[in-house]
């Protein structure tokens, strides 16, 4: 009988994911961190939104000073932060933006193609880029969900997946600009959002925004590729489920 169950969990939970896949978190609304006039679907790219000058390649740049990542328009969002504490909000929020930094940082650093130096302080070198982030939204998924995946695997697998459904998926989003060191000219944008990923184990939930990590890894990925990426080669989007359980 408890084979049975456990078979039948397991089933539904594998059929949820597969309801998931090739599904994408939907377009957040832009704050004015970038121009939302200049920004469009390009369907080469892994966002939801981006521009670029017209004529501007990333590869006539050697250099890459990552800003301090800003946080004003998350803290902004108070509708699921009613009965939390202030003071420990925000600072998590600021232990998030030093972790995304940190993580563009790391990214560009271990770039087998050595595109940018990395710069550890300001620069108006004109072989110099500036990458500035807007952390805009980050929607933490429900503690109950959390700690529900660390039940047995096949009805922690069942239960999230299933529950995911219905909407109690978690989510981050970003804005970015890209600027000329010297100029402080502005040359690209861009804009996502992106949900957790879906993994039958997961080891995420120990704090509200343990899904958001995961998600600026994974951007921080995508920004290198797009650097890289040549003109007309697509950049694939984030996938919508993992089988990693960290």
């Amino acid at each position: 009988m408890k084979q049975s169950l456990a078979g039948l969990v397991l089933w539904l939970a594998c059929a949820a994911l597969a309801g998931l896949s090739g599904c994408r978190a939907k377009e957040a609304p832009n704050t004015g961190f970038t121009t939302a006039q200049l920004m469009d679907h390009d369907p080469t790219l892994p966002f939801h939104k981006a521009w670029l000058k017209p004529g501007f390649d990333y590869r006539d740049y050697r250099k890459l000073y990552v800003a301090d990542v800003n946080t004003d328009y998350m803290l902004k969002q108070t509708d699921w932060q009613k009965g939390e504490r202030k003071a420990q909000i925000e600072r998590d929020v600021n232990e998030l933006a030093v972790y995304a930094r940190r993580s563009i940082e790391k990214a560009f650093r271990e770039d087998p193609k050595h595109l940018y130096q990395v710069l550890d302080a300001p620069t108006t070198d004109p072989d110099a880029l500036v990458f500035e982030m807007a952390i805009t939204q980050i929607v933490p998924s429900k503690v109950a969900l959390n700690v529900l995946e660390y039940a047995p695997f096949w009805v922690g697998t069942g239960i999230s997946a299933v529950r995911a459904v219905g909407g109690d998926q978690s989510s981050a989003a970003f804005e970015a600009r890209l600027r000329v060191a010297s100029t402080h000219e502005i040359v690209a944008t861009y804009a996502d959002r992106e949900a957790q990923q879906f993994a039958p184990v997961s080891v995420r939930g120990l704090t509200w925004y343990s899904h958001a990590r995961a998600i600026l890894d994974l951007w921080s990925k995508k920004f290198v590729e797009v650097a890289n990426h040549k003109p007309g080669e697509r950049v694939k989007p984030i996938d919508t489920f993992t089988l990693k359980p960290w």
